[in-house]
């Protein structure tokens, strides 16, 4: 997708962007029915928040990806979208966020450069073992406030069975969302909708709790 969402907000605003940059984990033991559905899910969470978050997005290699945000302070709560969203279909990825300056921002988010994107690719290579989540900042006092929470919710993520991630996911998604209306799209009880949210790998309320507290810290830092 061209990166004309990120780049029209940038034209007014500061230039301090998130890049996300991911790769599917054993990508090649996923039968082409399956990887159909993958790249088409991760598609639709991307186009829904393309223009709402600034967001412009890249598929390469088959198996990999990397998204630009001009609103960086929803870079934390898109990375833990995309995992719950290949949780759900029982995969995973490595996502690594690099949060910084992009000094030159091109029509195809695979050319462009700057700190955010180093740190993002630098980012992905370095992660190892069981790891699947971290966050890089240009900013050192950031970096200090995000590391641990960030790692800490990757080793909770890393628990959820498919049908927790999917509960957990639709109530990301949807704010609000009662647990009678989860419970209508995953095709099962209210009382099983409250269990799946909070079991004992991670608690949704904690979850939006984290997602708050990532968010306020990025807009202080870098956008105040």
């Amino acid at each position: 997708m061209p990166a004309h969402y990120a780049k029209n907000y940038a034209k007014n605003h500061a230039s301090n962007y998130a890049v996300l940059t991911g790769d599917l984990v054993k990508s090649r033991a996923i039968k082409a029915e399956q990887y159909d559905s993958v790249l088409y899910q991760l598609e639709q969470l991307f186009a829904s928040k393309a223009e709402a978050w600034a967001l412009s997005y890249s598929f390469y290699r088959g198996d990999a990806f990397q998204v630009l945000l001009a609103k960086p302070q929803y870079g934390v709560q898109l990375a833990i979208s995309i995992r719950l969203t290949l949780l759900s279909l029982a995969q995973d990825c490595k996502i690594s966020i690099g949060m910084g300056e992009v000094t030159n921002l091109r029509q195809d988010i695979k050319s462009a450069s700057g700190p955010a994107f180093t740190l993002s690719g630098t980012g992905l290579d370095s992660l190892s073992g069981s790891q699947r989540l971290q966050i890089h900042c240009q900013q050192s006092e950031l970096q200090a406030v995000l590391a641990v929470p960030v790692r800490m919710a990757d080793a909770m993520l890393a628990s959820l069975t498919a049908r927790q991630a999917e509960a957990v996911l639709l109530h990301l998604i949807n704010p609000g969302m009662a647990h009678e209306a989860i419970a209508q799209k995953l095709g099962t009880s209210r009382a099983n909708v409250t269990k799946l949210l909070n079991n004992s790998h991670l608690d949704y309320q904690l979850l939006q709790a984290f997602l708050a507290y990532c968010e306020q810290h990025i807009s202080r830092s870098i956008l105040s």
